[in-house]
């Protein structure tokens, strides 16, 4: 008798000491008292903002069913943060804290539980029951039923039925119910077993920031393909809820240590043998073929084909085919073919093929095809071609193309360079096109607010030619057509090309230098083995806005490879040139010039 009513009051204790564990856990963001003024027009955000900035306390909430900017007026206000919400929102939200997290809910319906407990073994229990609609008594399907502490975690089926097997590691087990725009539901179930004071562990548990229903990972090819419907329907009921393990093995995303809970569960090591499916990883991931987390991964992760990621990557990712994350990326992402980022990556990509960022590159990107980013800080490395949004302080190197729609640092490329602006060098083997470059080299620059001019002149061998420039405000290059006034000589046309420099640029007066190469062609347009190169100094006298004249003296170097070239003197010379070997001599050029 005596040991009866010891038992009694240990189990009183018991219940005594987890009301005060969670009136404890209550007295924390949601529960502090609070003051607020009144607001005649204010918007929810400034709200929020006010509130992080009071209370320090982060709201998250999905953006498509709560607006931020919607404007409401507010009484003044004394008393705890949970009944400010609940009444500058309404009644048809709820809230949970998660640390700083204030987590908002669209949760205008209602539910019951009615449950039973059947303990057929000493070490097992299994808890069966209904889940209905209060307002309409019709059962709800497709709701979670889980026991966070025990990694546990079912669905209901379409008559509102499920059954969950509990291992009886305690006396008393919190049973969570979740449904998409239902409130959560929690039933406390005591087992009439001999209580132990003390030895019931909590375990610990997360929210993802960055949740939204309709997340990235369940609509992209590897969530259609590898995430069962049911895991979908899961990650909506529970939202960015997530508990943390020690370790998972995996067979498949079916089989695992961790059973239908497995897509809430963050691991410190996990292996998957063909391939699993985790809420994330915080420490190391080894997949044989796959590796898919729905939040984030921090450690390393190695797959023998792919790693897809919901949240953000920080840490090394490698994969024998691709990388796939839906979040932000920092450190070191290693794939044969792809990687690809839906948030911020920062560290270094290297890919066979392709590097893809949605959000902001911090680092270096390295692909064998192209690299693809809405923001870059660093260096973008391409065999083909590099995409950007905005590229500013920026390196980009292709064999063939560079693209920012906004600013850039540098661009190098084999074929062409394209931005709005350009901070630094634009190198490209044919053409460079931008608002702004002030330094552009190649063969045609179209540059907005730089040089573009034709000019008619006449040069010191008697070619008379039709001259291109065209670049920046500083740098510019030259395209020309030469053919000579005499007749009846064998370099019937020349043809010339070169790089400028806008020295001086006055209202009236500008002074430009230019380094050019000179090929000779016969009149049948055959390429001669005699080449010229020349230092011009061009002043130029402004006739009016457009037109100005020009003299430009220059320094000759010609090589003689063939004794074809025209024999007769020069027009203007410094020094004569002799045309029996190769040397140095003075000439000059005089022409008009139009700016386009």
């Amino acid at each position: 008798m005596i040991l009866f009513f010891i038992k009694r009051i240990e189990l009183y204790l018991f219940i005594l000491m987890l009301c005060s564990f969670h009136s404890g856990r209550a007295q924390q963001k949601l529960a502090v008292e609070i003051q607020m003024p009144a607001f005649a027009e204010t918007t929810v955000g400034e709200i929020f903002q006010l509130l992080k900035e009071k209370e320090d306390v982060l709201f998250s909430f999905n953006g498509n069913i709560l607006q931020t900017d919607s404007v409401i007026h507010t009484k003044p206000f004394k008393g705890n943060l949970y009944d400010y919400l609940d009444g500058i929102l309404g009644k048809e939200y709820s809230f949970k804290e998660l640390g700083r997290h204030i987590i908002i809910q669209y949760t205008p319906q209602r539910m019951s539980v009615d449950f039973e407990v059947q303990t057929p073994t000493k070490n097992k229990v299994v808890i069966t029951g209904y889940i209905k609609n209060i307002r309409t008594n019709r059962p709800i399907s497709n709701a979670s039923i889980f026991d966070r502490n025990a990694l546990l975690s079912t669905l209901t089926d379409q008559n509102g039925y499920f059954e969950l097997d509990v291992k009886k590691r305690s006396n008393l087990i919190a049973v969570n119910v979740s449904k998409e725009a239902f409130r959560d539901t929690s039933v406390m179930v005591i087992f009439p077993i001999e209580a132990k004071i003390g030895d019931k562990k909590t375990r610990d548990y997360g929210y993802f920031e960055g949740y939204e229903e309709d997340h990235g990972l369940y609509r992209s090819f590897w969530g259609r393909v590898f995430l069962s419907p049911a895991q979908k329907i899961q990650s909506m009921n529970l939202g960015g809820m997530f508990l943390y393990s020690p370790y998972q093995i995996s067979m498949t995303p079916g089989l695992s240590t961790h059973g239908f809970i497995r897509s809430q569960i963050v691991n410190k090591f996990s292996i998957n043998i063909i391939g699993g499916s985790t809420a994330g990883v915080k420490g190391i991931e080894l997949g044989g073929v796959f590796n898919i987390n729905q939040y984030d991964m921090q450690g390393m992760q190695m797959a023998g084909v792919f790693n897809a990621v919901g949240g953000n990557v920080r840490g090394v990712q490698l994969a024998g085919v691709g990388n796939r994350d839906f979040g932000g990326m920092t450190g070191l992402q290693m794939a044969g073919v792809f990687n690809g980022v839906g948030g911020n990556a920062s560290g270094v990509q290297i890919a066979g093929v392709g590097n893809h960022v949605v959000g902001q590159v911090k680092g270096l990107q390295i692909a064998g095809v192209f690299n693809k980013a809405d923001t870059v800080r660093g260096l973008q490395i391409a065999g083909v071609l590099n995409l950007a949004k905005e590229a500013s302080g920026t390196t980009q190197l292709a064999s063939i193309l560079n693209h920012s729609e906004s600013t850039v640092g540098n661009q190098i490329a084999g074929l062409a360079n394209k931005a709005k602006k350009v901070k630094g060098i634009q190198l490209a083997g044919i053409v460079n096109i931008a608002d702004s470059s002030d330094y552009p080299i190649g063969l045609l620059n179209f540059i907005k607010n730089g040089e573009k001019s034709l000019s008619v002149a006449i040069n010191e061998d008697s070619y008379l030619g039709l001259q291109f420039r065209s670049g920046g405000r500083v740098l510019y290059s030259l395209l020309a057509i030469n053919v000579a006034l005499e007749g009846n000589r064998p370099d019937k046309y020349a043809f010339e090309a070169g790089l400028g420099a806008a020295v001086l640029n006055g209202s009236k007066f500008s002074l430009r230098t230019e380094i050019t190469t000179r090929n000779l062609l016969t009149e049948k347009f055959k390429m001669l083995d005699n080449h010229q190169f020349s230092l011009r100094v061009i002043p130029a006298f402004k006739l009016s806005e457009r037109m100005s004249i020009f003299v430009a003296p220059s320094l000759n170097y010609a090589e003689r490879d063939e004794n074809s070239i025209y024999g007769g003197s020069t027009v203007w010379k410094a020094w004569r040139r002799d045309r029996t070997r190769n040397t140095f001599y003075g000439g000059g050029m005089a022409g008009l010039m139009l700016k386009l």
